[in-house]
């Protein structure tokens, strides 16, 4: 009989995706618009987990990308008409572009100055979108009732709309984590050195892999912006980018799964405790300790640890 671990990836993905589809039959409005917020708190983990668990580069900018995503969308459907399935898939490209030239000058400092470029360059964005283009951003107020076509308008369409999306950006980015690049991307990440004196050129992997998870999360922002049908300049300030940080650090950072597993239960969870409790930072600092402590892997990689803990002990 085939046992668990012999069932291919792909046949669980496909058995997650059907009965991520069932639930829109069975949940109301409410629990539908929880779960497509889910989904795309999942997807922004995924595209900075590229970046941070593969690449080995800690991103503290990556919420410029997503409000990028999140401002295309809006200013095009709003302010020019543009139908949302041209503008959808702009936002990505919009952010991948922008990704190109802010992931040029970031590869080219290591470790913690890497992280305070990309820091400042989304503090920049974040300014320049709250002020300096406040007539075009809307500013502090940013940009309400972005259209909405009638077939995604309700929440179970929406829901299905979001899951198909995520859907198709998870299957690509596995086959980009499965691919020859991702390994030498590991290797760049476990020494640089090494890596760069056997000729591997690391900037350029670097700056690949920087352009990938800012497309990735420029789809994010774009589908979250349909959701609220309102953006903000809160979507690129740097909080922002601590939300898919502690995703990939509770669910794990070395799968691809495990930040969307740990982005979508912080969701829950926060929404969950904060109807008892005022106290939510206090109790997502605890989980994070335990986390850390408990399963440095991550709660995904807790699959493989306790498998392996329980043979050393026999």
């Amino acid at each position: 009989m085939q046992t668990l671990r012999t069932i291919p990836a792909w046949t669980w993905g496909l058995l997650a995706a059907v009965a991520l589809a069932g639930l829109s039959f069975v949940l109301g409005e409410f629990q539908l618009i929880l779960a497509s917020q889910m989904l795309i708190a999942g997807l922004f983990a995924m595209s900075l987990n590229i970046i941070m668990g593969f690449g080995g580069m800690v991103h503290f900018g990556h919420a410029a990308f997503y409000g990028l995503g999140a401002y295309t969308v809006a200013i095009l459907a709003k302010n020019y008409n543009i139908p949302l399935w041209v503008a959808l898939p702009l936002a990505p490209v919009v952010s991948a572009a922008l990704g190109a030239v802010v992931g040029w000058f970031c590869v080219r400092r290591v470790r913690l100055y890497f992280s305070i470029l990309t820091l400042a360059f989304g503090q920049i964005l974040y300014v320049i979108v709250l002020s300096v283009a406040a007539d075009f951003t809307g500013g502090d107020n940013g940009i309400h009732g972005i259209p909405v076509p009638e077939i995604i308008s309700s929440a179970r369409n929406y829901y299905l709309f979001t899951l198909l999306i995520f859907t198709l950006c998870f299957v690509a980015l596995f086959i980009i984590t499965k691919a020859p690049f991702v390994l030498t991307l590991r290797a760049i990440r476990e020494n640089a050195e090494r890596a760069q004196f056997i000729g591997v050129d690391v900037r350029r992997h670097q700056l690949t892999t920087f352009i990938i998870g800012s497309f990735f999360a420029g789809i994010a922002g774009g589908l979250m912006a349909i959701l609220n049908r309102f953006v903000g300049p809160d979507m690129l300030f740097w909080t922002t980018s601590s939300e898919p940080i502690l995703g990939s650090l509770m669910g794990g950072m070395f799968s691809l799964t495990g930040p969307a597993v740990g982005a979508a239960l912080l969701l829950g969870l926060h929404l969950f405790i904060s109807q008892y409790t005022e106290f939510w930072p206090t109790v997502l600092g605890i989980l994070t300790i335990i986390v850390v402590l408990a399963a440095p892997t991550g709660l995904v990689g807790l699959t493989d640890d306790l498998p392996r803990a329980a043979r050393s002990a026999e």
